[in-house]
């Protein structure tokens, strides 16, 4: 038997989600409603493709939103984040995700929960992964948000709606500062006994940086080749592990692993270059000002996270981080960054006041789509605490 539970399938930049209503998931003690989700996206899949759910085996395509009405008077909408892990039975609510928070505005105008104002409606966003807070602004036409439209974003082949997503005051998202070590730049040491330089910014999303070339890294490379070098992977995996446990997120590299695979997250740095993006199209050096390639849940990101684009918006205009080292240097707000897909432009404006950084306001710009609506049919044994994953036979 397997009982129907509303939801919502949707794309949000270049990821995509199943959504709930907060109200739906309230009657499920928190085990319980893990499992729903798990059930819903196919995890844990030990063949790697979440063939038995809505999961699309990669970490963009492997997420959770859900959405309920604020009870606070500076926000309309409450949006919870969770990303599933394709593999395993485990579900990391420590981070959000800039992608999908393009589609928290549509699907809450959508499932009313808040009026629908043309043109546009304001979304007052709270995270509450982060208690930090964002707003939306949406197109708007007969009383629901606006899908079709002529704006493009590199890594989502058909053009859409335009929304625009404004952050205030982005930093210390783990409650802290944005240089969460109080230096813009430090040395990591690794088992092998190597120093590798390292940028760690908290705006959004913690996230630590490092420089492709003392890696021996060619920056431009697409996620199969990098995916593919084992010895590379590691050394990331490494070098975010023991970051981790430096932010006080794990007690060890070696818990990291285990418990903090969300955040933070890390990125390859490297100055502009020309490469040929996923889609066969040519990147020219004078398109963007940077080279960057996200790393999430041990992967290679085939585009460019959110959070992270607006962490290394940030991460540019801080003197000393090796963002800024790479970055060309323009006299805008606005930092254009070399992804996988193509390329992705971030507003960013930074201050620097009493010899401390602060992350004053993000803007970026995304397209979102309600791909499916109806019900995530979860088998009776997820409900009921007994689900295959947990058989002890």
């Amino acid at each position: 038997m397997q009982t129907k539970i509303p939801a919502v399938f949707m794309r949000g930049g270049t990821s995509r989600a199943v959504c709930f209503r907060e109200e739906v998931l309230a009657p499920y003690p928190q085990p319980v409603r893990e499992r729903i989700i798990l059930a819903a996206l196919g995890s844990p899949d030990i063949y790697g493709r979440q063939v038995d759910g809505l999961g699309g085996g990669i970490s963009s395509f492997s997420k959770v939103v859900i959405v309920g009405r604020s009870t606070e008077a500076d926000s309309d909408v409450t949006f919870t984040f969770g990303q599933v892990d394709v593999r395993a039975p485990q579900i990391d609510w420590s981070g959000t995700c800039g992608n999908m928070s393009a589609a928290v505005g549509p699907f809450a105008i959508d499932e009313g929960l808040i009026p629908a104002v043309e043109p546009v409606t304001a979304v007052r966003v709270l995270a509450t992964n982060t208690g930090k807070r964002y707003v939306a602004h949406v197109p708007v036409r007969d009383g629901r948000a606006v899908v079709e439209g002529n704006y493009t974003i590199d890594g989502v082949p058909a053009p859409g709606a335009c929304i625009t997503l404004e952050y205030e005051e982005p930093g210390g998202s783990l409650g802290g500062t944005l240089l969460p070590t109080n230096t813009p730049r430090q040395q990591c040491q690794l088992a092998d006994t190597r120093q590798v330089t390292i940028s760690i910014v908290d705006a959004a999303i913690p996230t630590v940086f490092v420089r492709a070339s003392e890696l021996g890294v060619d920056a431009t490379q697409l996620a199969p080749a990098l995916d593919s070098d084992g010895t590379l992977q590691t050394t990331l995996e490494e070098i975010r592990c023991r970051t981790a446990a430096l932010l006080g997120l794990a007690a060890s590299m070696e818990e990291a692993r285990e418990i903090a695979q969300h955040i933070p997250k890390i990125v390859l740095v490297a100055p502009s270059a020309a490469y040929t993006a996923s889609s066969g199209k040519l990147v020219d050096a004078g398109q963007i000002d940077l080279v960057a390639r996200a790393i999430s849940m041990r992967n290679t990101h085939r585009t460019f996270p959110g959070t992270v684009s607006m962490c290394t918006a940030v991460a540019a205009q801080v003197e000393g981080t090796v963002v800024h080292e790479a970055a060309r240097q323009r006299d805008t707000l606005d930092i254009r960054i070399g992804h996988p897909a193509g390329v992705m432009q971030v507003g960013a404006t930074v201050s620097h006041r009493g010899g401390e950084w602060s992350a004053e306001r993000v803007t970026t710009t995304r397209t979102a789509r309600r791909i499916m609506e109806g019900s995530i049919l979860v088998p009776q044994q997820y409900l009921d605490g007994r689900p295959w994953f947990e058989d002890k036979g």
